[in-house]
C-alpha cells in the first residue's frame, strides 16, 4: 500500500511547528507546498555497522515514508561520491537531504525577501532550492552542484515539482556563478573551512552569506556574514553539521605519520588530568579549541583519543599521552581549553569571522580581537 504522504507531511509540519521551525510565516507555506519525498531517490543509505547499506523505497515503502518525513533526521543519498552502487558498503557520505529542522532554521537565518536573488551552493537533492523559490521564485535563483548525476537527478526533481525555472547549474560551487552576479544572498548547504572569496565578489554590498563552517577538528557551526566594502564579516550563528564541499575536504596524514616507527620514538607522559580535562564534551569548548588549532583534527576510538596535524600526531588513554612530531598536540588542545575557560567559556555564538581578498580571520567579540 502507498503511504499517505500527505498525512505525513501535515504530521511533520505539526512537529516542526512544536520545535519552533517555522520561525518566518513563510516557510510552513513553502514546507507543506514542496513534497519532501518526491526530492527523495528510492535508494538511500543508512548506517550499519561503521558503514552504510543501501534501503530502497520497494524494500519497505512505510519505513521510507516514515525516514522522509522525519522532523529531525536527514538522509543520505550518495556515499563515497558515488563510486558505491547498492548491494556494496558505504564508507564516507558525500550527498543527503538534510533534516527539515536544519533546513528551515538554515533559511530562517537567511531572512530571504522575496524581491532577492540567490545562489545556492550545493543543490543536492533540490529540495532546498524549492523551498527557496517558494520565496523568491525560481526565476530569482540559481543552484549549483558539482556532481553530474545529483545535478541531473535534482533538475529532474525540480521540473516535476513545478520549479522549472530555476537554473540547476552543473558546476564547482566554490567558484559561484559570476553570469547572474550579484546576488543579495549566497547560500551554502556544504561545509567550508575556508569561505571562497568568489562567493564574496559576487554578493551585492549589503547582502549576506550563509554557509555551515567547520574546522579539521570540529564539524560544527554556520557563519552568517554581511558583504560590505569588498569583505565579509559576522558571527556565527548556530551549530550546524553539514557535509564539506568537495575542495576542502579535511584529509587526515594519519596514515603516513602514523607508524610502527614513529610509535616507538613517541614522547610518553602522564595525562595531567586526562581527557575530561580538555573540555572535549563540550561543543562550545571544541569549537573553540578547533579555532584555536587550525588543520589540527580530534576523534575518539575506542576509549582513546587522537589528534593529527600536518606533521604531528598524539594518541591520549586514561593512563598515558603520546605525542610525535615537533608539535605536541594534546599539550596545544590542554593550552587551548585553557584559554577557553580564561576567556569566560565564551559559546559558539561569540565567535566572528571576516574573509578578505587576502584571507579570513577568526575573532572573539569584536574583528578587532583575532584569535590568531
Amino acid at each position: 500500500m502507498e503511504p499517505d504522504f500527505t498525512a505525513l507531511s501535515a504530521q511533520a509540519a505539526d512537529d516542526l511547528d512544536g520545535l519552533g521551525a517555522f520561525a518566518r510565516p513563510w516557510l510552513r507555506r513553502a514546507f507543506e507546498a514542496v513534497p519532501r519525498h518526491a526530492f527523495i531517490p528510492d535508494t538511500v543509505w543508512v548506517e550499519d555497522g561503521g558503514g552504510y547499506r543501501a534501503f530502497g523505497r520497494t524494500d519497505d515503502p512505510r519505513r521510507w515514508a516514515a525516514l522522509a518525513y522525519d522532523p529531525r533526521d536527514g538522509l543520505v543519498t550518495q556515499v563515497d561520491d558515488g563510486r558505491t552502487l547498492a548491494g556494496g558498503i558505504g564508507t564516507l557520505p558525500t550527498c543527503s537531504i538534510s533534516a527539515p529542522n536544519a533546513v528551515l532554521n538554515m533559511l530562517a537565518e537567511a531572512e530571504l525577501r522575496t524581491s532577492g536573488t540567490v545562489l545556492e551552493i550545493g543543490t543536492g537533492t533540490g529540495y532546498n532550492a524549492a523551498l527557496i523559490a517558494q520565496r523568491v521564485g525560481g526565476d530569482r535563483l540559481v543552484t549549483v552542484e558539482i556532481d553530474e548525476a545529483l545535478h541531473a537527478g535534482a533538475r529532474a526533481a525540480l521540473t516535476a515539482a513545478g520549479c522549472e525555472d530555476v537554473t540547476a547549474v552543473h558546476a564547482d560551487g566554490e567558484a559561484g556563478h559570476p553570469p547572474r552576479a550579484p546576488y543579495d544572498r549566497v547560500l551554502s548547504t556544504a561545509a567550508v573551512l575556508a569561505v571562497p572569496y568568489a562567493w564574496v565578489e559576487q554578493t551585492r554590498t549589503g547582502g549576506l552569506i550563509l554557509t555551515p563552517y567547520r574546522t579539521a577538528f570540529c564539524s560544527h557551526g554556520l557563519a552568517r556574514l554581511t558583504v560590505e566594502d569588498g569583505r565579509a564579516s559576522g558571527r556565527f550563528a548556530g551549530a550546524m553539521t553539514f557535509m564539506t564541499v568537495r575542495g576542502q575536504r579535511p584529509r587526515s596524514p594519519i596514515g603516513d605519520l602514523f607508524t610502527d616507527e614513529t610509535w616507538r620514538q613517541a614522547r610518553e607522559s602522564a595525562p595531567d588530568g586526562g581527557p575530561d580535562h580538555l573540555a572535549l564534551t563540550d561543543p562550545h569548548a571544541a569549537f573553540a579549541i578547533g579555532l584555536r588549532l587550525p588543520g589540527v583534527a580530534h576523534w575518539e576510538q575506542g576509549d582513546g583519543h587522537w589528534w593529527c596535524g600536518p606533521d604531528s600526531w598524539a594518541y591520549a588513554t586514561g593512563e598515558s599521552v603520546y605525542q610525535w612530531g615537533p608539535r605536541d598536540l594534546y599539550d596545544e588542545t590542554r593550552a587551548a581549553a585553557d584559554w577557553w575557560r580564561d576567556k569566560g567559556r565564551p559559546s559558539l555564538f561569540d565567535f566572528g569571522l571576516t574573509v578578505t581578498e587576502g584571507g579570513q580571520t577568526v575573532w572573539l567579540g569584536d574583528p578587532g580581537c583575532p584569535l590568531l
